[in-house]
């Protein structure tokens, strides 16, 4: 995590201590009811929290090296060079897509789905649910699914919210699918690209067991650069065999 995004976490968890404290000398009740607030606003956000379901946070039941590559936000015209490196070096991994850009390279996805890589729902749009309702989640999802299927895809019962930040509706509507949330244990920001070594030295630093997050896509532009991604990526599988990893799928 990047130490711009470290020192606004800290700056906000610092500014809500503030708060509840002030508020804590006019009332007990006040305060309380603030700090289970602030408790349920960082569930919601925090992927790795998930106080209404289970949620696969890790591989580590997957045997003592392994470690898991995920892509979010694809497919696009950058996924094709992903494939081809993970074609080459006998590497499966696991694309969470979206619906929209499905729409726009059904080719490449289905190509994903033919290599024997796992394909799990991020949503149709990529807009963030934690502040939106049942109707709008419903509907995303809807769309989402109905995008998969017009591409002939058969995507596993797994969901990576975008930007993994979530809700009550959006749980609960996991839920009803059927499909199990995935969260990530590294995620090295490949999407701000930062530059190829810079990807690299931070994928490298995952531990046995971890979920790698990286980017094939982008939830707002069709066809983002994804160059850096897609060069780092023949130098993080390497690295991460040379340390003894096996790879494998979330499903």
């Amino acid at each position: 995590m990047p130490v711009k995004v470290k020192i606004q976490i800290v700056i906000a968890i610092a500014l809500a201590a503030l708060v509840i404290f002030a508020f804590s000398a006019v009332s007990l009740v006040a305060s309380a009811l603030l700090t289970i607030i602030a408790i349920l606003y960082v569930e919601m956000i925090y992927p790795r929290w998930n106080f209404f379901g289970d949620a696969i946070l890790d591989v580590k039941d997957r045997g003592p090296h392994a470690v898991a590559i995920t892509f979010d936000d694809g497919p696009s015209e950058w996924t094709a060079k992903i494939l081809d490196v993970l074609r080459d070096e006998k590497v499966k991994a696991t694309f969470f897509l979206l619906g929209i850009n499905v729409e726009r390279h059904p080719a490449i996805a289905a190509r994903i789905q033919n290599e024997g890589h796992t394909i799990g729902y991020h949503g149709y749009s990529h807009t963030k649910f934690h502040w939106r309702g049942r109707g709008f989640i419903h509907e995303d999802l809807n769309r989402c699914a109905a995008a998969f299927k017009s591409a002939g895809l058969n995507p596993a019962p797994i969901i990576r919210f975008p930007h993994g930040v979530k809700n009550f509706f959006a749980v609960r509507e996991a839920k009803n699918r059927n499909l199990e949330i995935c969260s990530w244990g590294r995620g090295v920001w490949d999407s701000k690209r930062p530059g190829v070594q810079i990807i690299v030295e931070r994928s490298l630093r995952l531990k046995e067991g971890e979920i790698l997050l990286l980017h094939d896509g982008d939830g707002a532009n069709a066809n983002v650069d994804r160059s850096q991604t897609a060069e780092a990526l023949p130098q993080i599988i390497k690295g991460l065999k040379q340390k003894s990893f096996t790879f494998t799928s979330l499903k």
